[in-house]
């Protein structure tokens, strides 16, 4: 039943989503050892079955009671407007049947939920484990899933004839043939055209980056440029959607020199390519350029996720004195955005690290040399099926609407690639292990330890982000030796971050008083100050001081080719 979720994915192949996304049969028998759990302990299950029936006893009650107010003994008027032709909403929303399916929902949803957190004994991974099932059924037999059951559905049905069933079943046709579930509409999209447009030049490349350098937009810009650096699990241009959600195209308008690096979407040549080979043939490689073009020896960088956990293991690398490289360039300010470092509290994901499921998953990569994009993808969607999944399900198929454009859904379907090698990094080394934490992880032999990065650092995470926790990047802090401002922002792991400084949408916290490499995040949070708007404002006066008088523009003399480059149309120069 649970493979039902997932062959919305990809019709075409049921049993690779099943096995290689999630692997559910190694979740599935997770799931069956924490029932165990509970069979084992009896009388815990009798008291869970007995909190269930009083459960639904009182919802039995207030449901009774819900149908008689105002004395209408559970009669509900249905109201037609008869201008316009149409039922009112309460005709659907106060239909007794679905109230009651509804409340049968959450109540057993509630109880389900809760007795899985209560079984004494079982290991807090596992409990996660088991959890995630359990809420990927929750989310499945949601009644809004079901035609009869949505309020939406039946009024849309009535009010067009039918007419949102001929285009539903169109639109499943459509997604069955094409192979995937459609969230957006692809064809408003075009890369260079209307999205990743800020102007700029490839001025570097090799087999695992493009360097791009974007055209100054001012006469003056600050003396020290700044790198920006994605994360290599997906495309770099999440921080260059539209215009309106461009960080790169208001960095370049607000004086900054910027740099970014654009990561190859690796094939099977690239299985041997690991973490040691981004850190050097990445990031080293591109501060050495940057200052053969510009001439300067210090320079700010940038991370968002994973590429602030790789900025972090850079700069504690070439602050070791057996450090075997020499920068040309000197880092002596970061930001990490959204980044993980202490991988002990790793959000939604770390449902799928445990030992059996690593090794389900290497074994299944072994042959391709590579992690399928497409696998990523999916196990990001299906952490949020109800919003990732469902939430489109209901509106193509049952309510016959067009999927609408949404930038950061073209970017979120845009997937790439993640070498063997590298997954078993993050996964074993980062994830599972938490070797960044305990000082196990060594580049090119030298072990690596935060807290001889003394630089200045601007943290910024985002409260309903929940692949990177913010207690998690909070705590993280306290593993540098530097000086740390931590910022909260709104909002989750995308959406917060390319909040433009014009935005009133969502708010960020500050807390000037608290010491951000001491306490707790509940102390934190409880004295910090909400400001309405983006995160941006603050950072820009935190950066600004650090980044030098401001010097003439820096034109750009000579380049490979106009950005956004080839990589980020998954070509390939090996």
């Amino acid at each position: 039943m649970l493979q039902n979720i997932f062959s919305l994915f990809n019709s075409r192949n049921i049993d690779a989503i099943s096995m290689n996304i999630l692997s559910t049969q190694v979740l599935m028998l997770q799931f069956l050892k924490v029932g165990c759990k509970l069979a084992e302990q009896p009388q815990k299950l009798e008291m869970s079955i007995n909190d269930l029936l009083n459960r639904l006893l009182l919802l039995q009650k207030n449901f009774m009671n819900e149908l008689d107010i105002g004395n209408n003994h559970g009669v509900i008027t249905l109201k037609y407007n008869k201008k316009e032709r149409i039922y009112e909403d309460n005709v659907f929303a106060n239909n007794p049947a679905i109230k009651f399916v509804n409340m049968f929902y959450k109540t057993v949803s509630s109880w389900m939920m809760e007795t899985i957190e209560n079984i004494d004994g079982v290991d807090s991974q596992l409990q996660r484990n088991a959890q995630f099932i359990i809420k990927q059924y929750i989310d499945m037999l949601s009644p809004n899933n079901f035609p009869f059951f949505n309020p939406d559905f039946l009024k849309e049905s009535i009010h067009t004839s039918g007419e949102n069933i001929k285009k539903g079943i169109k639109f499943l046709m459509n997604d069955i043939f094409n192979g995937s579930i459609t969230t957006h509409d692809r064809r408003k999209f075009q890369i260079g055209k209307n999205i990743a447009t800020t102007r700029g030049k490839v001025i570097f490349q090799n087999e695992l980056i493009e360097l791009i350098q974007y055209s100054p937009t001012t006469d003056k810009v600050y003396t020290k440029p700044i790198l920006l650096v994605p994360p290599w699990i997906n495309k770099f241009y999440v921080l260059d959607l539209t215009t309106k959600m461009s960080f790169v195209k208001w960095l370049v308008d607000n004086g900054f020199t910027v740099f970014l690096i654009s990561w190859v979407n690796p094939n099977e040549k690239y299985r041997n390519i690991g973490f040691e080979d981004y850190v050097l043939n990445g990031l080293l490689t591109s501060l050495d350029k940057i200052h053969e073009i510009t001439g300067e020896t210090q320079i700010h960088a940038f991370g968002y996720c994973v590429g602030g956990t790789l900025i972090s293991v850079f700069m504690a690398y070439m602050a070791h004195k057996s450090c075997k490289h020499q920068s040309k360039m000197c880092i002596t300010s970061a930001t990490l955005m959204a980044t993980l470092v202490d991988f002990r509290n790793a959000g939604d994901l770390s449902v799928f690290m445990t030992k059996i499921f690593l090794e389900t998953i290497q074994d299944q990569i072994e042959d391709r040399g590579i992690l399928d994009g497409q696998i990523m993808h999916n196990t990001f969607s299906a952490l949020k099926a109800k919003d990732m999944v469902w939430r489109y399900f209901v509106n193509s198929y049952m309510l016959g609407k067009e999927p609408s454009a949404n930038a950061i859904l073209f970017w979120n379907s845009d997937s790439t690639n993640l070498t063997m090698s590298m997954q078993k990094f993050l996964s074993r080394d980062l994830y599972s292990d938490t070797m960044l934490v305990t000082g196990n992880i060594r580049i090119c032999g030298v072990p690596i330890n935060l807290e001889r990065i003394q630089m200045p650092l601007y943290i910024v995470s985002f409260i309903g982000d929940h692949l990177v926790p913010w207690v998690s990047t909070f705590g993280s802090a306290k593993l540098f030796g530097g000086d740390v401002r931590f910022v909260l922002g709104g909002s989750g792991h995308v959406a917060g971050a390319i909040n433009h400084s014009s935005n009133r949408k969502y708010c960020y916290w500050t807390n000037e008083k608290a010491n951000n490499r001491a306490g707790n995040s509940e102390e934190w949070i409880k004295t910090a100050t909400q400001t309405p708007g983006s995160w941006w404002n603050d950072w820009i006066c935190w950066v600004v001081p650090k980044m030098g008088e401001k010097t003439k523009s820096r034109n750009i003399s000579t380049w490979m080719r106009d950005a956004p480059g080839i990589y980020i149309h998954n070509e390939l120069l090996i």
